[in-house]
């Protein structure tokens, strides 16, 4: 007769071949997902690219209905952009004020890229002829920072993903390239 002790517990544990199968199953998550994490910057880029387009267009089509010189301002130094409408008793670039966001949130219309959704995204350059900024009149024509017409396209070039937002030097039309 066997006797058998009752304070023994039979432990049930992983074989060799379970943990091996689950270090495999891992491991092929993590080459699936690899790619997926290092074009993380490029897809940010592009959404911030077709942010500032938008927003060049949002100035663009506001100068047009308004008959107010609107203003994109950007810097490089600060990985930002504001847009700007002149005073009509002050016109000029000088004495234009910052609008107010149109999404409703009452803040001024100032973007700031390199941080929170675009962690990683930055403005390596904007060219509007002779300066960092872009004004449209009230037909919708760009100009740069002396007031003078575009005769060649201005650009805005983000770090990540290699993407350019173009604006056009007659129409004003703000494209992004990648």
């Amino acid at each position: 007769m066997v006797k058998t002790n009752p304070n023994f517990e039979r432990f049930r544990a992983f074989t060799l071949i379970e943990v091996i199968v689950v270090m495999v199953i891992i491991a092929i998550m993590a080459v699936v997902a690899l790619p997926t994490f290092s074009n993380i910057n490029s897809s940010r880029a592009g959404v911030a690219a077709r942010m500032i387009a938008r927003d060049l267009t949002y100035a663009r089509e506001r100068a047009i209905a308004t008959g107010t010189r609107t203003w994109v301002v950007f810097s490089a130094g600060t990985n930002s952009y504001s847009v700007l409408s002149e005073n009509s008793a002050s016109p000029g670039r000088v004495g234009a004020t910052t609008l107010t966001d149109p999404n409703g949130s009452g803040k001024s219309f100032v973007q700031y890229l390199n941080t929170g959704d675009y962690a990683g995204v930055t403005i390596t350059g904007a060219t509007f002829g002779s300066g960092s900024e872009v004004g449209f009149d009230w037909v919708g024509k760009p100009y740069n920072s002396s007031s003078t017409a575009l005769t060649a396209a201005g650009t805005v070039t983000l770090s990540a993903g290699s993407y350019t937002v173009t604006v056009q030097p007659t129409t004003g039309l703000a494209k992004v390239t990648p």
